[in-house]
């Protein structure tokens, strides 16, 4: 960082910071001061002018000098952002007919795709294993439809078990995403309109 940035930097936190134009002027010229004083000092010749007047060092017997160097935080201050959380509460009134509905609608259909899959998955497991139990009861009377009975139940529960599990591994974690999804949208259409412009 050269001269200039570290002036520029320290009159911008000082302007922030409240302090009027006299007296960051003063500030500003002070340190300047200080550093084209080290550098007469160590004999390196100063060239140009400096950015402000100098101004003389005080005396000795004039009195202590001003108060101690302030420390440097290298990155500027950032100013808070203020949550506009009434603008959010009006704009969540304002638009309640609109938004909660198509709330309703997403969460419905959602609910009824799961609860249409979970129906048709029960329906098959319980065909497979009624199969299998009528096929036990009749292969004693007639073994050939028996053991057809017993086949289809074994096929159909041993298909269901090979062809779900890598389904529900991807099924039910889709339908979580898919919900959180929903309520993410929701959310994010109040966050946008609260937002400062800037």
């Amino acid at each position: 960082m050269n001269k200039l940035e570290f002036l520029t930097r320290l009159r911008n936190c000082l302007e922030r910071g409240g302090m009027n134009s006299d007296d960051i002027n003063d500030a500003l010229t002070y340190y300047e001061d200080v550093a084209v004083n080290i550098l007469r000092e160590s004999g390196i010749h100063v060239g140009g002018a400096p950015m402000f007047a100098p101004q003389p060092m005080p005396a000795p017997s004039a009195g202590p000098m001003p108060g101690p160097m302030p420390q440097y935080q290298g990155a500027p201050v950032q100013p808070q952002k203020s949550s506009n959380w009434g603008l959010k509460l009006v704009i969540a009134i304002l638009t309640f007919p609109i938004w909660l509905p198509i709330l309703i609608a997403v969460v419905s259909v959602l609910f009824a795709l799961i609860v249409t899959v979970l129906a048709v998955i029960f329906s098959v497991i319980v065909a497979g294993f009624a199969l299998v139990i009528s096929g036990f009861g009749v292969i004693f009377e007639v073994p050939s439809i028996g053991l057809m009975l017993l086949g289809s139940g074994l096929i159909i529960v041993g298909f269901f078990m090979l062809l779900c599990k890598p389904v529900f591994k991807k099924a039910i974690p889709a339908c979580g995403r898919a919900i959180g999804s929903a309520f993410k949208w929701i959310g994010g259409l109040f966050k946008k309109g609260g937002k400062d412009n800037g």
